[in-house]
């Protein structure tokens, strides 16, 4: 089940980078990274962030149940590099915010960012 999420997010990448703005548009995502997953296959890290926790037990959850409490709580995906991933020392319960150029068709969307900013943990 994990590989076919994995490819087909792949799918909905590629098929997305030619849409993608090189500059910044302006649009931002503030949100609590709820579960990072690295892809061996292309050596990416993907990490899924939701706006808020506050009301919503997100401890004990599959990988599964967590993207579809991202689908009903207009949560993201943001696929970073190795290199990315380590500058920011990302982990599970940081708030970070994530500026982006275009957003990939998939559900819960995939953000291509321009930046990502860890703002607190």
């Amino acid at each position: 089940m994990r590989r076919v999420l994995t490819l087909i997010l792949l799918v909905v990448i590629l098929g997305a980078c030619g849409q993608q703005d090189n500059g910044s548009s302006g649009e931002r995502h503030v949100g609590i990274i709820v579960d990072i997953e690295k892809d061996t296959f292309d050596e990416m890290y993907i990490v899924l962030s939701l706006p808020s926790v506050e009301d919503i037990d997100i401890s004990n959850k599959t990988r599964e149940e967590l993207i579809r409490l991202a689908q009903e709580n207009d949560g993201v995906f943001y696929h970073l590099s190795q290199e990315e991933y380590e500058e920011l020392d990302l982990e599970i319960g940081k708030r970070i915010v994530g500026y982006y150029s275009a957003v990939g068709e998939s559900d819960p969307p995939v953000l291509f960012t321009d930046k990502i900013e860890v703002i607190s943990q």
